[in-house]
């Protein structure tokens, strides 16, 4: 893989899914920004899921982060009914997975430059 596809990585993958996550606060998570978590969760910028577009790209990092980082997006994948209920624990779950793909996903990142 290349440089470009670390690059796309890095931006398409793990900037967008965490933008919401990172700022939640404590407490219950207010509809209006669960919803855009939910957005940057599933879906990708210019279409798709980030869990899809991870997959596609995978082969830029070194093979046990990307196999651990696949299994945190099928984990995601897996709260997403929950989550578009705006079922608390889900979208805090989400969240909070969403934060460990982009820490495992900058790590691998760093380590393939």
């Amino acid at each position: 893989m290349t440089n470009a596809d670390r690059e796309r990585l890095r931006h398409d993958i793990g900037k967008y899914l965490v933008r919401i996550a990172r700022n939640l606060g404590e407490g219950p998570v207010p509809p209006p920004l669960a919803d855009l978590l939910i957005r940057d969760l599933y879906e990708s910028p210019g279409g798709g899921r980030p869990s899809a577009a991870f997959a596609r790209l995978a082969a830029a990092i070194d093979p046990a982060s990307a196999e651990m980082i696949a299994a945190c997006f099928a984990r995601l994948d897996a709260l997403e009914d929950e989550a578009r209920r705006h079922d608390g624990a889900a979208l805090r779950a989400a969240a909070d997975l969403a934060l460990e793909i982009s820490r495992a996903l900058d790590t691998a990142l760093e380590a393939a430059a």
